[in-house]
């Protein structure tokens, strides 16, 4: 399950993110080191990362797309991956 995952996942450095489609689907944040610090949807994927606060550096950008009405479900498929995995949400998907 997991392999088809990554299969269907796009990686960009933050450099070209601007290359991003225009469409809906579950997107990744990383920062430096390849940390992953956050997962979301979007109805639009690259205006909503192009909107995210400049001050939160990170260095990589990754995407799957799917229809929107999946893209709820699969992005909480994912955060509990995650979270099963190291134990904690990533960062900026955390109630501050």
């Amino acid at each position: 399950m997991r392999k088809s995952l990554q299969n269907k996942r796009h990686y960009l450095d933050r450099e070209n993110i601007a290359s991003i489609p225009d469409e809906s689907g579950v997107y990744f944040r990383y920062q430096t080191g390849n940390v992953l610090v956050y997962i979301g949807k979007a109805n639009a994927i690259r205006r909503r990362v192009l909107t995210h606060d400049k001050e939160k550096a990170f260095c990589r950008i990754s995407y799957e797309l799917t229809h929107f009405s999946r893209a709820r479900t699969l992005e909480k498929r994912l955060i509990d991956i995650y979270v099963k995995e190291h134990g904690q949400f990533p960062y900026y998907n955390r109630r501050h």
